[in-house]
């Protein structure tokens, strides 16, 4: 029986620590070599336990071996992260929602400091909703900090959450709906002219 190539998920392509994909049905992580320091501080810390002990961050568990899976030389390990009944898209979001979602990401970007870590993103695709509840999703967003760095997120996090919510609080509701346009935030130049 020949074994299957990984098919990652379309949404997951950037981040050379890791990606989602589907096998069988079934969603999974692949974290890759270039990730491994990296997830093994966020478990070894107790980050990992602090976010979903609390409730901010979909648990995993880890899968040894994943059935009729070609072996890949950049894999580190596999995880099967839960599922969320729902995907939503910060396009659709209400306000609230939005804001829920911003205030998430700074809390767990607060939690991850404390642990001598940092978010090294701040996308807002980071964030699902389980009822009304936002919940963060990506488990390979967390790189160790370095004292002084600054954050490689931030310029994200205001694209994504800070200019769309003062546009829209300055403006129009309305206004959110550029972020059907504009998938990686909206540019700051544009926010600041409108």
């Amino acid at each position: 029986m020949s074994q299957a190539v990984v098919s990652r998920h379309g949404g997951s392509f950037r981040d050379p620590a890791g990606f989602v994909f589907l096998h069988e049905g079934r969603l999974y992580r692949q974290i890759n070599q270039a990730g491994q320091e990296d997830f093994e501080r966020f478990i070894e810390s107790g980050l990992y336990q602090d976010l979903v002990g609390q409730k901010l961050l979909v648990p995993h568990r880890e899968v040894k071996k994943v059935t009729g899976l070609a072996e890949d030389d950049q894999r580190y390990k596999i995880i099967e992260p839960q599922l969320v009944p729902f995907n939503s898209y910060p396009y659709e979001w209400s306000f609230s929602q939005l804001k829920d979602a911003a205030r998430l990401t700074l809390k767990v970007q607060n939690l991850a400091l404390a642990r001598g870590m940092i978010l090294k993103d701040a996308s807002a695709y980071n964030v699902q909703f389980i009822g009304c509840r936002p919940i963060f999703i990506d488990t390979l967003s967390f790189k160790i900090y370095k004292a002084g760095d600054p954050w490689d997120g931030y310029k994200q996090f205001c694209e994504h959450f800070i200019a769309p919510l003062a546009l829209a609080s300055y403006s129009s509701l309305e206004t959110l709906e550029f972020l059907r346009l504009f998938l990686d935030g909206l540019p700051l130049d544009l926010a600041t002219r409108l």
